[in-house]
């Protein structure tokens, strides 16, 4: 078996094994039977809240260990100690618990000044923040550096950088590693390729699709919990929206890919030499999980980057229609902010705070 396959099954486990607890805790209603039904003094929501992502810490430890320690090891892809990759992994996971604990009371708190209306309006506001504070949680939880304005460096070589802030306003980061390895032409390439993305719109429409998606799941999740006014409401938003984040890592891939055929084909067209080009969709792919080929069930379900093979088929092809850039991945980053927990369990992020909060990309 392969890295990249091994993954694959450690993330299918994972994602089934929280969506199954999901379901169940919903079936048999859980957070009614077990947590407060009604408003309580402010430090015993907080301490119900506390063991409830304690339980869900310890749920995801084992995943995150095969992913990030074990898995790398076996496959020779990594010789980090031990002792290096637990404080890392510990801080990764006591800041995004942490910060999934704040915004529960936030939206908590929401609903009972403003009802509905205000919840919806402060989980709006929370993916926004996600956002703009996406390089600054990047660094608290995954450990990255700035090198200059647009270069970062992380604990691993799984960080590959992406797009940040608001449309029209974007920046586009590189991973240091990347300029260590890769030529000045193909840099060039890298760069084309993510100005690409905000030129035709495609990072934009991915934005666009990310937020609407999870708008929707906070919505059902709140009329399936009967409003947002006591603790086991929130965890029923909390386990709704984890079912609906697996209903888009179904449905989304395929947007997210026609985005990034969509980001080779500018490039191309814009200057691009076909030769660096295929040169820099090989040898990142190798950096990455390193498979080129995938079975077309596979790929239409799980993987929101197509394979090697597929993009450079399509480099000549005509259009595949208008992409959603890293749609899916940054739709799984927003859920965070309706407490949903399927972010990490997903194939490319167990055991890797270095791409909680900066999702694998092209």
């Amino acid at each position: 078996m392969s890295y990249a396959r091994a993954r694959l099954w450690l993330g299918i486990t994972g994602v089934g094994t929280l969506v199954t607890l999901a379901a169940l805790l919903l079936l048999f209603q859980f957070p009614q039977r077990f947590l407060l039904t009604e408003p309580a003094a402010f430090f015993t929501e907080l301490q119900q809240l506390f063991f409830v992502f304690v339980g869900y810490v310890a749920l995801s430890a084992p995943f995150d260990f095969f992913g990030g320690y074990v898995l790398p090891h076996e496959f020779g892809r990594s010789q980090e100690s031990f002792a290096r990759f637990f404080p890392r992994w510990l801080r990764g996971v006591v800041l995004h618990s942490g910060l999934l604990l704040g915004f529960g009371l936030l939206l908590l708190h929401a609903a009972r000044v403003g009802g509905t209306l205000l919840a919806l309006g402060a989980f709006c506001g929370l993916q926004l923040a996600l956002l703009l504070l996406q390089p600054l949680l990047a660094q608290g939880i995954g450990g990255l550096r700035s090198h200059g304005a647009a270069s970062a460096s992380g604990g691993g070589h799984y960080f590959t950088g992406g797009i940040t802030g608001l449309p029209g306003r974007e920046r586009v980061l590189i991973p240091q590693h990347w300029e260590e390895t890769l030529t000045p032409e193909q840099l060039q390439v890298v760069l084309l390729r993510r100005r690409g993305a905000v030129q035709t719109g495609a990072r934009t429409r991915g934005l666009l699709l990310a937020f609407g998606w999870n708008l929707a799941g906070f919505s059902l999740a709140l009329a399936l919990a009967g409003g947002l006014g006591a603790v086991s409401q929130l965890v029923t938003v909390s386990l709704g929206s984890t079912l609906w984040s697996f209903l888009g890592v179904l449905l989304l891939p395929a947007p997210s890919q026609r985005g990034v055929i969509e980001a080779d084909q500018y490039a191309l067209k814009n200057g691009a030499s076909r030769e660096v080009l295929e040169s820099v969709i090989r040898q990142l792919d190798t950096l990455q999980d390193d498979e080129p080929a995938r079975s077309e069930r596979v790929e239409r379900i799980f993987h929101p980057l197509p394979s090697v093979r597929r993009r450079l088929q399509h480099l000549d092809s005509p259009s595949t229609g208008y992409g959603a850039w890293h749609g899916a991945r940054m739709a799984l980053y927003f859920s965070w902010a309706g407490l949903g927990l399927l972010s990490r369990a997903v194939h490319c992020n167990a055991g890797r705070p270095d791409v909680w909060v900066f999702l694998p990309s092209d």
